[in-house]
């Protein structure tokens, strides 16, 4: 009976260990620093997609106000929306100092650091030109022509 609980108590505290040690690994790694300046560049294109796209919610808001067609720039806007992606080690939390009404939450792609790069500048170009698209419908005689 003694062993039993011998053995008991053995795996107990083993899994105690193992939990703990787990933990703290998985959260040290939360905090790790990315160093890989291909990283670097992608998320600060990623996070200047994201300030463009976080505008263009207020600009379609000011277009539906104004009964001004845009369901063609829509629909490519939502195509834009499926294929974003974040960067690894940059991962958003809701509670960080950069609270956006717009979130990704799209899967990661298996990407090298070099790929991710390219995968956000071409998802910022592609967004920076559905930005001037969206905002050139706002334009005084572009709003003219849409409501005659």
């Amino acid at each position: 009976m003694n062993t039993i609980f011998k053995t008991i108590n053995i795996i107990i505290f083993t899994a105690i260990i193992f939990f703990a040690c787990n933990s703290k690994s998985s959260h040290d790694h939360d905090h790790e620093v990315v160093e890989d300046e291909n990283l670097i560049e992608a998320n600060k294109l990623h996070q200047a997609s994201l300030d463009l796209r976080e505008e263009l919610l207020l600009v379609e808001k000011q277009l539906k106000e104004a009964n001004i067609e845009y369901s063609e720039l829509k629909e490519e806007l939502k195509i834009w929306d499926k294929d974003i992606i974040e960067v690894p080690g940059f991962e958003h939390s809701h509670d960080d100092e950069v609270q956006r009404k717009y979130h990704v939450h799209n899967p990661m792609k298996e990407f090298s650091n070099e790929e991710h790069k390219a995968y956000q500048q071409v998802m910022h170009s592609e967004i920076l030109d559905l930005h001037k698209r969206f905002t050139r419908k706002m334009v005084p005689e572009v709003m003219e022509d849409s409501n005659s």
